[in-house]
């Protein structure tokens, strides 16, 4: 049987940095330049490829999309719309184009976080899929800390095999989340989060 645990407190804690910066993470959709730097980039994958890791597989690859390629990259990401439409007798509208086109541009910098599987260890799938996934997090984590503000997204664009194929990635591989990082607005400040009440999602379990 399992009983309920008591709720926690959280909120900011006085001297504890890395609380502070999990507790401060936010999603922000637009963000501008500048992005972080070449150093502050390198410290940014290089905290990603540090997540755990089963077999120490490294299971992951980073992508890095900034400048002009967030604009290349965006064409290709309204020709693959065009495709996905047309597969179900449908044909996008300028205005969806022009969103695949410049939705790369709702941040400087986009890190594509793929999960990079290797069928033939004994790890499975999943665990190599969840090490990428902290890995994105911790990404996420460290750019926080830095100051810069950032949003994981995911969509479409994800599981299209084509895309995939633009990356290097195989039918295997999956395509994690696309990491907008940069520099917050004052009309993109993080709002206050909810905190859910730990005791509706946790329990101790008793024998």
């Amino acid at each position: 049987m399992s009983a309920n645990i008591q709720s926690l407190s959280f909120g900011s804690q006085d001297g504890n940095q890395t609380l502070d910066t999990i507790w401060g993470r936010r999603s922000i959709g637009r963000l501008v330049e500048p992005a972080p730097n070449q150093s502050e980039l390198t410290a940014l994958l290089e905290a990603g490829s540090i997540a755990p890791d089963h077999d120490r597989l490294r299971p992951f690859r980073f992508i890095i999309l900034s400048g002009d390629s967030l604009d290349a990259f965006g064409s290709i990401l309204a020709e693959r719309l065009t495709a996905r439409l047309a597969l179900a007798g449908m044909s996008p509208t300028e205005g969806q184009l022009q969103k695949e086109r410049t939705k790369l541009r709702r941040a400087p910098l986009v890190i594509v976080v793929a999960a990079k599987i290797d069928t033939s260890s004994r790890i499975p799938e999943i665990e190599q899929f969840a090490t990428a996934a902290a890995a994105a997090e911790n990404i996420l984590l460290a750019a926080t800390s830095m100051g810069y503000g950032s949003m994981w997204r995911t969509g479409d664009i994800s599981y299209d095999e084509k895309i995939k194929q633009e990356f290097g990635l195989s039918s295997t591989d999956h395509i994690v989340g696309w990491l907008y990082i940069g520099t917050r607005t004052d009309s993109s400040l993080p709002v206050a989060v909810q905190v859910p009440d730990i005791t509706d999602l946790a329990s101790h379990w008793t024998p």
